[in-house]
């Protein structure tokens, strides 16, 4: 049949009211419009698109955020009634007016600029559905009004008759009316490597699996072989397409573990200042009515709101989220370098805790590429590495001829048309054979006949002019060709039939090569026959050449991969749309599969209930014959029982999975667009090896973070204690003694919040920053992955948090002290004025302390070894980023244009005894981190030898895990 002819001879299986349809001339230009008012357009829904300015408000919800927007709004309160008393006079009591609205100012910017990149990153999430939108077919060819022609896809509406042919994309779901050697390459949406067979005659059941449903074409797919017309059953949104369309809009995206901890540990410190804020003013409150003073002063109330302020600030690490983020966009970074590019800064994170990786098989674990493995000839078997035997060279040519498959290398990658088992010969044929192309080897031995493959006879042949003789050449399934081969004694045919067997049992895709000569007029005689007559002539009497066996291997890297993934405690699981004797034989090569694994299949899966999956998921390696909504079952079952689950993919199938596992990889060149959209991870070169590169960066990136966040929580803890408990002991030191008189009521502050968040975001800044570039010498592939619900705490970094933040604290208030003494005692200062000067110096003093033990925190936290047992030169990124913040911790606390700014003291520079204070007492952190360090040196060494991993194990959560260490 061809273009130009009708379907009067299609025989019409598809009654249905629905598609009730004139077979011969189509649908007439009424019934389009009725249909198409029906039922809809041949398109795709649109998921609801954000707005970004709700999306931007919609960050203003987290508790961090609202406290911190309280507090610049109650200090530009405090500013303008200033500004109003003192008639807005900016350079009166050392720029008083103008420090007090840069403070808020501050506070603002990080705000809003941490909402900004919140927001930008959830407005990616909706272009998911978007990409599914792109696989639509552009044109398609129907019969309307008793002609072909071609129309939008778009167009096409239920009822319409659909011609496809070899390089078509499917436009719709529907029925076969007719087709001839017709196959399609749905992979995209089944997960199967090979082109499946359709054939129109087979009886439709609709209870068969997607990928047994011969009598089926579906949107999407690829014709790879044939003709074919189909009567269109569904469109849009009611196709398989579609429906995958809506599991993707429906899902909804997990937490990370680092978002989990992150937010976890904001709300903490965001009651902690809350707490503290209210507490604080309470207190000064306390202490006013104890002495007795008056409340009417706007003095008391503007200094009371703003150590208030300053409190809250103390306790909140403004450069959490900021710092976390640029560590988090230098994993990336590096990551896309190694091949792996991230869309969400929060998945590498993700990536370095899971402890599941769902892979499937196809182009991800495989090369997506059918190769010839095994040659079979004359009773010898060879193996298709090297140089090759004429006798298997002839395998590889014969089969090359008697194919309708080609082969372009364009800018030094393959591309294939037609059937990728035929192309299997053209890729040996390249590399083995003189002739090298398809187009060579038939320009030297070229085709006289063809009698197309056939699904019932399991055989093609061609007649080619080879040598001035005239061949016959017949590949096809070898149960059914050997029968026709006259060749073969008893003991090769059982020989024979043993190989093929055994063959088959691997897994590999066997075809059988016969041949003969025929005469000139025997071919003259052939060729005047009716095509079946000829077949029946043609085929019979061959001699047998002997068998091929291929197979989509494994790609090189993988099966290294899945060995240091198990070694990292994580289990690799194989999903795919294959028979499960394949989906077992590639499993067990990769090792995935071993001894004690199960491997089951879609329809098997279908009787197991939810609550027994998740109950027995860990026993299951392999899944053969899948659906999308198995995927999406197999990825919610190990989430159910708490694990980090990673979901790699490339076609439409994977797209819901992808979206709803804590981190969906796809692949990015023979990934589909809705699978890249969905995930969150693109792996550049489709290769499995680079998932495991981005769980040794995703951990590595992880362990940075708590540093970064170690060294925020030790100064954050330092600045409580300073700012908090330095309100009850220096108002106590203030109002005894000869300082009564000095201070004379004044109302006191520790530190102003412009000092607090100079130390929060600058000082820390360029050693967080140091920290994500650092490479590490630590081998983070030797441990398991940590819970999702353990505490970003764990593992005693709460206690070293606390004990160390505890320790610069107290240093800090000896500073504070000791700065204010040598005030009260420096007999140069005018009385009038060493109430303020014994405030600025000591608050300067704590300043520098605080500023100075962050950069050496840094410092201590870029090894597990101690300081001077570590290779500056290997670490000189972070020495240098600490001479970096040390200077911009000078240039505050020296210049003194800059220091009253800070409400720091403008004479620090030439006053050497507080100079050797602020110097000296940081000093003391050092010998202290060296014994505590050589003491955990030892601990991890004795506790290593004890925890190598040789077998799976679920990562429980915190309290499950010592519920089960308590049972053992």
């Amino acid at each position: 049949m061809t273009k130009k002819q009708t379907v009067e001879a299609i025989r019409p299986q598809v009654t249905d009211d629905l598609l009730q349809t004139n077979l011969k001339d189509g649908l007439n230009d009424a019934e389009v419009t009725l249909r198409q008012s029906k039922f809809g357009s041949n398109e795709l829904q649109s998921a609801k698109k954000l707005n970004p300015f709700l999306v931007y408000l919609a960050q203003f919800k987290d508790l961090l955020v609202i406290i911190l927007l309280c507090a610049s709004v109650l200090s530009y309160i405090l500013a303008i009634v200033n500004g109003v008393q003192t008639g807005w006079n900016w350079k009166d009591d050392n720029y008083r007016l103008l420090i007090e609205f840069i403070e808020p100012s501050i506070i603002l910017f990080v705000v809003l600029t941490n909402s900004l990149v919140g927001a930008v990153q959830e407005i990616k999430s909706e272009q998911a559905i978007n990409a599914l939108k792109k696989l639509s077919p552009l044109q398609a060819k129907v019969i309307r009004n008793k002609n072909l022609i071609t129309i939008p896809s778009s167009e096409i509406t239920v009822g319409d008759i659909v011609l496809v042919e070899a390089g078509d994309v499917v436009p719709a779901d529907g029925y076969l009316l007719f087709s001839s050697n017709l196959t399609s390459i749905e992979s995209s949406l089944t997960g199967e490597s090979e082109p499946t067979e359709k054939d129109y005659t087979v009886k439709r059941d609709l209870s068969l699996p997607i990928a047994e449903r011969k009598f089926m074409l579906y949107s999407s797919s690829i014709i790879a072989n044939g003709t074919g017309y189909f009567i269109v059953s569904e469109i849009g949104q009611d196709t398989e397409l579609g429906k995958i369309s809506s599991l993707v809009n429906k899902q909804e995206e997990s937490l990370s573990p680092l978002q989990i901890k992150i937010n976890k540990l904001g709300k903490i410190f965001g009651y902690a200042g809350l707490g503290l804020f209210i507490a604080s003013i309470l207190v000064q409150i306390i202490f006013q009515a104890i002495s007795k003073s008056s409340f009417s002063s706007t003095i008391f109330w503007s200094t009371t709101i703003v150590n208030a302020i300053s409190l809250a600030v103390a306790a909140i690490p403004e450069g959490l989220i900021a710092f976390s983020s640029i560590i988090l966009a230098i994993g990336v970074q590096r990551m896309a370098k190694k091949r792996a590019i991230v869309k969400d800064l929060m998945a590498v994170e993700s990536l370095g805790s899971c402890a599941v990786i769902c892979s499937d098989k196809t182009g991800t674990l495989t090369q997506n590429k059918m190769t010839i493995v095994n040659l079979y000839a004359s009773s010898e078997e060879m193996q298709t590495t090297g140089w090759i035997q004429d006798k298997y060279l002839k395998l590889i040519e014969y089969g090359s001829l008697c194919s309708e498959a080609n082969l372009v290398k364009e800018g030094g990658e393959y591309k294939v048309t037609g059937d990728p088992t035929e192309a299997a010969f053209l890729y040996s044929l390249e590399q083995y054979s003189e002739y090298k192309t398809k187009n060579l080897i038939t320009e030297k031995n070229p085709r006289l006949m063809v009698i197309p493959f056939d699904s019932n006879r399991k055989m093609m042949t061609t007649i080619n002019k080879i040598n001035n003789k005239n061949i016959v050449v017949v590949k096809g399934a070898p149960d059914v060709l050997i029968k026709h081969c006259s060749s073969l004694s008893d003991n090769e045919l059982k020989e024979t039939e043993e190989v093929n067997e055994r063959w088959a049992m691997n897994a590999y895709r066997v075809l059988a090569i016969a041949s003969k000569e025929i005469s000139d007029n025997e071919l003259n005689n052939l060729m005047a026959m009716p095509q079946d007559d000829a077949q029946k002539l043609l085929e019979n009497d061959l001699t047998f050449n002997g068998l091929v066996a291929m197979i989509d291997p494994p790609r090189e890297t993988a099966k290294d991969a899945i060995e240091m993934c198990r070694h990292a405690g994580i289990k690799p699981v194989m999903i795919t749309g294959d028979n499960i004797n394949t989906a077992k034989a590639i499993a067990t090569s990769l090792g995935i599969y071993q001894e004690g694994d199960l491997a089951i299949t879609g329809l098997e899966l279908d009787n197991i209930s939810d609550e027994d999956l998740a109950k027995n998921i860990d026993k299951y390696s392999v899944y053969a014959r899948v659906k999308p909504e198995d995927k999406l079952r197999i990825v919610k079952a190990w989430q159910a029982r708490k694990q980090v689950v990673a979901m790699t993919g490339d076609g439409v199938n994977d797209a819901p999975a992808l979206k709803v596992s804590d981190i969906g990889c796809a692949m990015g060149i023979t990934g589909t667009e809705a699978s890249k959209q969905a995930a969150n991870m693109i792996l550049a070169d489709d290769n499995f090896a680079t998932i495991v590169s981005a769980v040794k960066n995703g951990r590595s990136v992880y362990q940075k973070i708590k540093n970064v966040i170690q060294n925020l929580l030790i100064t954050s803890i330092a600045e409580i204690i300073l700012v908090f408990l330095g309100l009850f002991v220096f108002k106590a030191i203030f109002s005894s003694g000869e300082w009564k008189a000095v201070m004379n009521g004044k109302e006191i502050y520790i530190l102003s919040a412009t000092q607090l968040l100079w130390i929060n975001l600058f000082t820390h800044g360029f050693p967080a920053i140091a920290l994500g570039l650092q490479d590490s010498k630590e081998n983070y592939m030797n441990r398991r992955p940590i819970s999702k619900y353990e505490s970003i705490f764990a593992g005693g970094m709460g206690w070293n948090t606390l004990w160390q933040g505890i320790l610069v604290g107290v240093l800090s208030m000896v500073g504070y002290y000791l700065g204010a003494l040598y005030v009260l005692n420096d007999s140069t200062i005018p009385m009038i004025n060493k109430a303020d000067e014994i405030l600025r110096a000591g608050s300067t003093m704590a300043f520098l302390i605080l500023g100075i033990t962050a950069t050496f925190n840094s410092i201590n936290l870029m090894s597990k070894k101690p300081i001077i047992m570590s290779n500056p030169l290997f670490y000189w990124k972070v020495y240098a980023s600490v001479i970096f913040s040390l200077a911009f911790l000078i240039l505050v606390a020296f210049v003194k244009q800059i220091a009253l700014v800070f409400n720091g003291y403008e004479n620090l520079a030439h006053t050497p005894v507080l100079i050797a204070y602020g110097l000296a007492l940081p000093l003391v952190l050092i010998p202290i981190y060296f014994v505590y360090k050589l003491i955990v040196m030892a601990v991890d060494k004795r506790r290593a030898k004890n925890n190598q991993i040789n077998t799976f194990e679920m990562i429980l959560p915190p309290k499950e895990a010592k519920k089960a260490m308590l049972r053992k």
